[in-house]
């Protein structure tokens, strides 16, 4: 290399290579301290514009330009360590090595630094700085390359040759990139339409505190309590209310909701809980993640462990017998190669996915599967238990999307266990080697560029998962929209409303794909630097070597050590790097989960709580009040009796609190202190289980609701495990066995979503041979007959007075006329 250049040009070329990027690296330094503008105030024009000019700069292009620019140092760089070792000679004052590690650190500094710039709202691309440090260095190397040409001198080398064409590279790379930064793309755009790109512009990657709420109107998790029965209040809903799903007034065929006001946003945001605070959710879920109480999962458990600590040391011995075997050939000594390579094979399959990796995956699967069922249950049971306020208030879809990115969490123990510890003990051993094998500045040249990997990560996944959390919950809820659009098919046709709902749905998907488009460019930034450590790291780490190498410190297959294990440590980095985005974004999808999980279960059984005993089923109210929101009430001071065999109708207008006294009656809700008793047999509801309450009470809804199941099945509920000649006999006394025998399937037939696709005569019929079938000593009938015609009405009326022979029972009625027959007078509660 340093014959071919004349002594008289090695000096300034020295200059040029270590002049030419460090004006570069200067100017990427100089942006720490780089601000956004304060927004210029122009005096208002008498002219009002129509279109305006907007200027965008081409950032793909420039980060791919600079990203090239470095690479082209480092190749240059490694050209130049590869020589040195091979040769054992490092020629002086060349001004390679400099050029290298200044000139990586400068352009891939400058595409990381400018890109998170960018994110903190400075206008990068627009300074002329870093325009005027580009045109110098392009000088600069046009410089270098003639120097370099008038040098050249026969016979020309391989390693001349490249580091002539690397500059020449950079020079043909430069003059583009800089006509890039100085003609940035101009567009003539309408007013309002500069206006709003220039805002999404301007919040590339923000992560806006009040913007965090969708605009698309759609209503979070935590909706306002629904108020079910109560007195009308003459309040009108003020500015604290809870947006809905719904535009006030929607439009034919645009649809652009405000955006919800701040102290609505902070509601539908989750709240930013600190890792402590995770852990700590996480800490009550762990016997269903870690099988506790299994010893046989818990020994295929220790098994995977004993693997994982298989693989480490196979991880060490791969590079080692690899230098080996290098060593054998560069000797050229008698000892033969084949055991090496033998060994290096057998490591080699060991260590590759189909190895180790999948023997350990195969039996840590019963240990999975155990986590996945125990936590889908635990979900399942939870929702279950929770209370009818909860019920009222969440969505259907938004519920789903929770559970179905809260599995996540399943796999987090299984990453943290076989991913994240064997990557920092591989860390760790590969420092103690470099330390054994080379020196102690080695070892901590590559401790300080893993730290500045880990510490880069952890930042940049730290401002990611905000951006992640907002994402998050624009999918949910436009998973929302699309339930309540399915569970609402009729009443979208019956209004015409496909097309706002399909802007409706249009405007939530474009606000998710923002957030989404952020993630994506916010990842690119991140693999940008953390690929800008790890090979500023190899090329120093390179050099160091190189020079023990030509020192005769150590030998070149060494040198094939530390660049094979650097590479292979750098797989468990690189995966480091991944694991706490994919750990963090699990935590992140997994925070509703936990939220969920975390609900309190208004409606509790007290310890040691009796179960019910009903002798004579009398009902009492004492003295009853209740409010849903505690603003409105629902029942003030209602007291009355039902006594045994009796049957009461309690006849109202809509609103005045009938359907709520079931409610109450139901457990759905419990009275607070002081708001009254509710009796059966002497008993207060509130202190007998809520199972043994429940088994006492048949209910038949005013709008049942059935299972997409068979007609048999919805009738089978009422009894678990009834036989078909049960389930029959309840039929034939509901009225509804022949219109089920008229059915193709007969009681095989499956009745569709919510019972869609019976009447709703027919789907009262069923609710009613349902609680037949259940055969409870104490009836509530919430308008049980409001769906039949008036012949089938008189047949149910029959079946029931009946049925309520010898039971309490407590039915609701708009009018009279419809209700059960009472044998007391009518309750009047209003």
């Amino acid at each position: 290399m340093a014959p071919s250049i004349p002594a008289a040009a090695l000096a300034p070329l020295f200059l040029l290579r270590v002049i030419s990027p460090s004006i570069v690296f200067l100017t990427t330094l100089s942006f720490l301290f780089a601000r956004p503008a304060a927004p210029s105030v122009q005096s208002p024009s008498p002219i009002t514009p129509v279109v305006v000019a907007t200027r965008t700069h081409r950032r793909a292009v420039i980060y791919a330009f600079l990203s090239i620019a470095g690479l082209s140092y480092l190749l240059d760089g490694l050209t130049f360590v590869f020589w040195a070792v091979f040769r054992k000679e490092w020629p002086a004052f060349t001004g390679l090595e400099v050029n290298a590690v200044v000139g990586l650190a400068a352009f891939a500094g400058l595409a990381a630094l400018g890109a998170w710039k960018e994110v903190q709202g400075v206008d990068v691309w627009s300074m002329k700085r870093h325009k005027v440090a580009i045109f110098a260095t392009l000088v600069l190397d046009i410089a270098q390359v003639v120097l370099l040409a008038l040098a050249i001198t026969r016979p020309l080398s391989t390693v001349f040759l490249l580091h002539l064409a690397f500059p020449s590279f950079r020079v043909l790379l430069l003059v583009p990139l800089l006509f890039v930064l100085l003609f940035p793309r101009v567009a003539y755009v309408p007013v309002e339409a500069s206006v709003e790109e220039a805002s999404t512009d301007t919040t590339l990657l923000l992560p806006a505190q009040d913007a965090a709420a969708p605009s698309s109107g759609l209503s979070p998790l935590s909706a306002e309590l629904s108020k079910y029965g109560t007195f009308r209040s003459g309040r009108s809903i003020g500015q604290n209310s809870i947006a809905t799903t719904r535009t006030a007034t929607p439009a034919p065929s645009t649809v652009r909701v405000p955006p919800p006001k701040a102290q609505e946003a902070k509601e539908d945001i989750a709240l930013d809980p600190s890792w402590r605070e995770i852990f700590d959710r996480i800490k009550h879920i762990t016997p269903y993640l870690w099988p506790s109480k299994s010893f046989p999962l818990q020994f295929l458990a220790f098994l995977c462990l004993l693997i994982m600590i298989a693989g480490r040391v196979v991880n060490l011995f791969v590079p080692l017998v690899f230098a080996q075997l290098v060593r054998v050939f560069e000797e050229g000594s008698k000892e033969s190669p084949w055991p090496y390579l033998g060994a290096y094979v057998a490591l080699r399959f060991l260590q590759a996915t189909g190895g180790l990796p999948a023997l350990r995956d195969t039996l840590w699967i019963p240990v999975m599967q155990y986590s996945d069922r125990e936590m889908s249950q635990l979900s399942f049971d939870h929702l279950l238990q929770l209370s009818f306020a909860f019920h009222a208030r969440r969505k259907t879809g938004e519920v789903l999307r929770i559970l179905d990115r809260g599995a996540a969490i399943n796999h987090t123990f299984e990453t943290l266990v076989f991913n994240v510890l064997p990557t920092f003990a591989d860390i760790a051993i590969a420092l103690v080697f470099f330390i054994i094998y080379f020196e102690w500045t080695l070892a901590l040249v590559i401790f300080f560029v893993m730290a500045a990997y880990v510490a880069a990560s952890v930042i940049l996944t730290r401002y990611r998962t905000k951006l992640r959390r907002q994402m998050n919950d624009r999918d949910v809820l436009i998973r929302g929209i699309h339930t309540d659009c399915l569970l609402n098919y009729e009443t979208v046709k019956y209004f015409n409303g496909e097309q706002h709902e399909g802007e409706r749905y249009r405007e939530a998907i474009r606000e998710y794909q923002n957030y989404e488009y952020k993630v994506m460019v916010s990842l690119n930034l991140l693999n940008l630097v953390q690929n800008f450590i790890i090979t500023l790291g190899l090329l120093v780490g390179a050099m160091l070597v190189a020079i023990r190498v030509v020192r005769g410190e150590s030998q070149p297959h060494q040198f094939v050590f530390f660049i094979t294990y650097l590479a292979q440590l750098y797989g468990p980095l690189n995966m480091l790097g991944y694991l706490y985005r994919t750990i963090n974004q699990s935590l992140v999808d997994t925070e509703r989960l936990l939220k969920l999980l975390s609900e309190p279960k208004d409606i509790n059984d007290k310890p040691n709580a009796p179960d019910l005993i009903v002798r004579n089923g009398e009902l009492e109210f004492d003295n009853v009040s209740f409010s849903y929101d505690g603003r409105t009430t629902a029942l003030d001071g209602v007291s009355f009796k039902v006594p045994k065999g009796s049957s009461v109708a309690l006849v109202g207008e809509s609103g005045a609190g009938k359907s709520t006294i079931l409610r109450l009656l139901y457990r759905f809700y419990d009275l607070k202190e002081g708001e009254g008793r509710i009796l059966i047999d002497g008993q207060d509801i509130r202190d007998v289980t809520q199972a043994s309450l429940r088994k006492a009470i048949g209910v038949v809804p005013q709008d049942p609701v059935l299972f997409n199941a068979s007609i048999g099945y919805n009738i089978g509920y009422g009894k678990f495990g009834a036989s078909q000649d049960e389930i029959v006999a309840a039929a034939k006394a509901a009225q509804i066995h022949d219109r089920i025998l008229s059915f193709p399937d007969g009681y095989d037939t499956r009745v569709g979503e919510r019972g869609i696709r019976l009447s709703g005569g027919e789907k009262q019929r069923v609710a009613i041979a349902r609680t037949l079938l259940k055969d409870p000593p104490i009836l509530l009938l919430d308008e049980a007959t409001s769906a039949l015609d008036t012949s089938t009405e008189k047949d149910i009326q029959k079946a029931l007075q009946n049925l309520v022979q010898g039971r309490s029972s407590l039915s609701i009625a708009h009018r009279l006329s419809v209700s059960v027959t009472p044998i007391r007078s009518p309750c009047k509660l209003c």
